[in-house]
């Protein structure tokens, strides 16, 4: 499917698709807050969390005036707890619960042509404060669109 959208839109579709998948999916019902690519104070943030940081991508330009557009986000899950090691396991487990939720519907309900995983970065402690650990997993959703 080619789409004929403005850019600004489709990628607020699947930003919003995105946001509704995650919460509405049972496996994910401790998540505390899903945030999308604003600051947020690490120590004030209820944890488990979803922060969802865009990433830059390059259009691959087809020909016939189209191109693939392999919109890229990194799902980064953050837990705290006083127990480095329990955060760790858990913001890796609830990372890769994540991956498995975006991969249910290898298109976001028709509003991508495909999603793609692309990266898993296993738990790993954030900076210096070892009560709060993240991992995080990266997708592509790949649209087709008219140039």
């Amino acid at each position: 499917m080619i789409q004929r959208k403005p850019l600004k839109d489709i990628h607020k579709e699947i930003r919003a698709k995105i946001r509704e998948v995650l919460e509405q999916a049972p496996e994910l019902d401790e998540i505390k807050r899903i945030v999308y690519g604003e600051k947020v104070r690490v120590g004030t943030l209820q944890t488990p969390a979803i922060w969802i940081v865009p990433e830059p991508y390059a259009p691959n330009l087809l020909g016939g005036h189209t191109a693939d557009h392999d919109i890229r986000f990194n799902f980064v899950v953050l837990v705290k707890a006083n127990d480095p090691e329990e955060a760790l396991e858990k913001a890796h487990d609830l990372a890769l619960t994540v991956y498995d939720v975006l991969m249910q519907d290898r298109t976001l309900g028709g509003t991508v042509a495909d999603v793609r995983p692309t990266q898993i970065d296993p738990a790993y402690e954030m900076g210096n404060n070892t009560q709060v650990c993240w991992s995080a997993v990266q997708f592509d959703f790949r649209v087709k669109r008219r140039e």
